[in-house]
C-alpha cells in the first residue's frame, strides 16, 4: 500500500488529524528536497575544487618540464595560469564563508607557484641550472606541495563534514520532527482510528529508521555500506524513492572519492616520471651516443655485437621512460574525424618486416563501407599499435593476426565501429585477464606493464571500450568499441588481405 492510500484510509477515519498529516509531509519533503539540493551543490564544488587542484598540479610539472629541456614549457605556463584563474573563479562562486580562509590559502599557494616559476625560469635562463632546480625542488616538493596537500585534506574534510553529516543530522531532525506528529495524530484520533493510526506509524517508522541508521552509517564514513535491500523492495511510496536518491547519492559519493585515490595516486606517478626522466634520460643519450661512436671505430665482430646490445638496452630504457610519462602525463585529447581503416593501417605499417621474420601470416577484413570516429588519431593509432605489439610477442615462433573492423551498435543503440585484433598465440589464463590493464601489471619480464593501460585509456577518452577475452591454447582476442561520428558513412573499398 503506497503512501498516499494509507492517508486516504486515515482521512476516513480522521479528516481533520489527516489533513495536519498531509500539510506536515509537505513541508517535510520540502525539507528534504531542500537538503539534497544543498548537498549537490556541496558536492559540486568539491569537483570543482578538484578541478583546480589538477590545474595547479599541472603548473608544477610545466615547471619540471622545463628544467627538464623542454623550450616550450615556459611559453605554456601563462596558460596553466590563466586555467587556473579560471577554475579558481568557479570554485569560490558563491563560496559559504567558512571557506573563505581555505580559499585565501589556496590563493596564496599559487600566487607563490608563480613566484617560484618565475624565479627558476630567471635561474634557468641565466645558466644556472643546477639552482633552479634546487629552488624548485625546495620551494615546490618541499614547502608548497606539502602546503597544499593539507589544504586540500581541509577542503575536503570540511565539505565530507558539510555535506554528509551536515545531511545526516537535518534529515534527522525531519525524521523525528515527523515522528513527533505521528504521535500527536495518534492521541488526537484515538477514539476514531486507534488501529489505523498505529498500523501508519508502524509502516512508516520502520522504514525511516532502517533509513537514519544507514544515513548514519554512511555520515561516519563507510561508504562501501549499502542500503538494506529490504527497504527498496519493501517500500514502493516516498520512503521508498527517498532510500534510492540515498543510495545513488552514496554511489556518486564513492565514485568521487574513488576519482580523488586516483589523482592522488597519478600526482606521485607524475613526480616520479618527472625525477626518472630528469635523472637517467641525459646518461642514457650520452651512453648511446658513446656506445654509436665507438662501434665505428672498432672492427671486432664481437666488440661491435656487444656495443650493438648498448645500444638495445639503452632504446629499451628510453621506451620504458616513454610509457612511464605517457601514462602519468597525458597530452590534452584533440578529437578529429578519422576513417578507421587508415588508424588501422598505420598502426599495420610499421609491422611489415617484423611480421615477415617472425613468418606471422597477416589477414585485414574490412566491409566496404565504415562510418567515421571521432578521435585523436595519434593516440588511438599508438593504442592499436600497442595491441598488434602484443599480438606479435605473444607468437614468436609464428602464427596467424586478424585484424577486422565491423559496424556494431554500442550498448544504448547509439552507432559504432568494432576493430578486432586476433592472434593465434598460447592464450591468457583466466585469472590474469581481469589484471592485463592495470597499471605496471606485465606477465613479460622484459615489459613496462603500461602498454595496456595506455590503450585502454586512449580508447576511453575517445568514448570508446577495451575488452580482452582469451582461449588458453587457442589465442586472444583484443575488442575495441569506438562511437561513430555523427554524419553520413564514408565509403571506401571492402579489404581482405589473406
Amino acid at each position: 500500500m503506497t503512501l498516499q492510500r494509507k492517508l486516504l484510509l486515515g482521512f476516513a477515519l480522521m479528516v481533520l488529524p489527516t489533513l495536519f498529516v498531509g500539510v506536515q509531509a509537505i513541508r517535510t519533503n520540502a525539507l528534504e528536497r531542500g537538503t539534497l539540493e544543498t548537498l549537490g551543490q556541496r558536492l559540486a564544488r568539491s569537483r570543482t575544487y578538484a578541478d583546480v587542484e589538477d590545474a595547479m598540479f599541472n603548473q608544477t610539472q610545466v615547471i619540471w618540464r622545463y628544467l627538464g629541456g623542454d623550450p616550450t614549457a615556459k611559453q605554456e605556463f601563462p596558460l596553466t595560469v590563466q586555467v587556473v584563474d579560471f577554475r579558481f573563479d568557479r570554485w569560490t562562486a558563491d563560496l559559504p564563508p567558512d571557506e573563505v580562509k581555505l580559499a585565501d590559502a589556496v590563493r596564496r599557494i599559487e600566487a607563490d607557484i608563480q613566484a617560484v616559476a618565475a624565479r627558476v625560469f630567471q635561474l634557468h635562463d641565466a645558466g644556472r641550472r643546477d639552482q633552479a632546480a634546487l629552488v624548485a625542488r625546495r620551494e615546490l616538493l618541499e614547502r608548497l606541495q606539502p602546503t597544499l596537500a593539507s589544504v586540500n585534506r581541509e577542503i575536503y574534510r570540511q565539505a565530507r563534514e558539510l555535506s554528509v553529516q551536515g545531511a545526516v543530522a537535518q534529515m534527522r531532525s525531519i525524521v523525528e520532527a515527523k515522528r513527533r506528529v505521528l504521535w500527536a495524530t495518534v492521541f488526537v484520533a484515538l477514539v476514531a482510528g486507534l488501529v489505523a493510526s498505529w498500523v501508519i506509524s508502524r509502516d512508516l517508522a520502520r522504514p525511516l529508521t532502517e533509513l537514519r541508521h544507514a544515513m548514519a552509517v554512511v555520515g561516519a564514513g563507510d561508504l562501501e555500506h549499502t542500503i538494506a535491500q529490504a527497504i527498496v523492495s519493501r517500500s514502493s511510496d516516498e520512503i521508498g524513492d527517498l532510500a534510492r536518491a540515498f543510495a545513488r547519492m552514496t554511489e556518486q559519493l564513492r565514485q568521487s572519492r574513488a576519482q580523488l585515490v586516483q589523482s592522488e595516486k597519478l600526482a606521485s606517478i607524475g613526480q616520479m616520471a618527472a625525477a626518472v626522466a630528469h635523472g637517467l634520460r641525459n646518461p642514457l643519450a650520452s651512453l648511446r651516443a658513446a656506445a654509436q661512436l665507438a662501434r665505428h671505430r672498432v672492427d671486432a665482430p664481437a666488440a661491435r655485437e656487444q656495443l650493438d646490445a648498448i645500444v638495445e638496452q639503452v632504446d629499451r630504457l628510453d621506451l620504458r621512460i616513454a610509457h612511464l610519462l605517457q601514462f602519468s602525463r597525458p597530452a590534452p585529447f584533440r578529437p578529429l574525424r578519422e576513417r578507421v581503416q587508415a588508424l588501422v593501417d598505420g598502426a599495420l605499417a610499421g609491422f611489415a618486416e617484423l611480421l615477415r621474420q617472425r613468418r606471422i601470416e597477416l589477414a585485414v577484413h574490412a566491409p566496404a563501407a565504415l562510418p567515421d570516429v571521432q578521435v585523436d588519431p595519434m593516440r588511438l593509432e599508438q593504442a592499436l599499435t600497442e595491441l598488434v605489439s602484443n599480438a606479435l610477442d605473444a607468437m614468436p615462433e609464428g602464427g596467424r593476426l586478424d585484424v577486422a573492423t565491423r559496424v556494431e551498435p554500442g550498448a544504448g543503440g547509439a552507432g559504432g565501429v568494432v576493430v578486432d585484433v586476433t592472434d593465434s598465440g598460447p592464450g591468457i589464463a583466466p585469472e590474469i585477464l581481469p589484471n592485463l590493464c592495470e597499471p605496471f601489471f606485465t606477465t613479460r619480464p622484459e615489459g613496462t606493464g603500461l602498454g595496456l593501460a595506455i590503450a585502454k585509456r586512449y580508447v576511453e577518452e575517445a568514448g570508446g571500450r577495451l575488452d580482452i577475452t582469451s582461449t588458453v591454447g587457442r589465442g586472444t582476442t583484443v575488442r575495441i568499441w569506438l562511437p561513430s561520428a555523427s554524419g553520413e558513412v564514408a565509403p571506401q573499398p571492402a579489404r581482405s588481405i589473406a
